[in-house]
């Protein structure tokens, strides 16, 4: 499994092992084999993060209650 996180710039380099380590412990605690996770961290610029989102699939969203009509789930 790997997992990408697309984050605004400004987060430490400590910040986001930090981060890839709890994602890591997150994917194992639902049986995932944390040595089969890896964790890659993008930092996208500001001016690019409200296209960034607009693009992004619908299907891709795997936190729906973050956009609108998807406050049931």
């Amino acid at each position: 499994m790997h997992i990408t996180v697309i984050t605004l710039p400004g987060y430490t380099p400590v910040e986001k092992k930090l981060l890839a380590k709890r994602l890591k412990e997150a994917a194992a605690s639902v049986g995932v084999a944390s040595f089969t996770v890896s964790v890659s961290i993008k930092d996208l610029p500001m001016e690019k993060w409200d296209t960034f989102i607009r693009e992004l699939p619908d299907n891709e969203i795997i936190i729906p209650e973050l956009r609108k009509g998807y406050e049931d789930y």
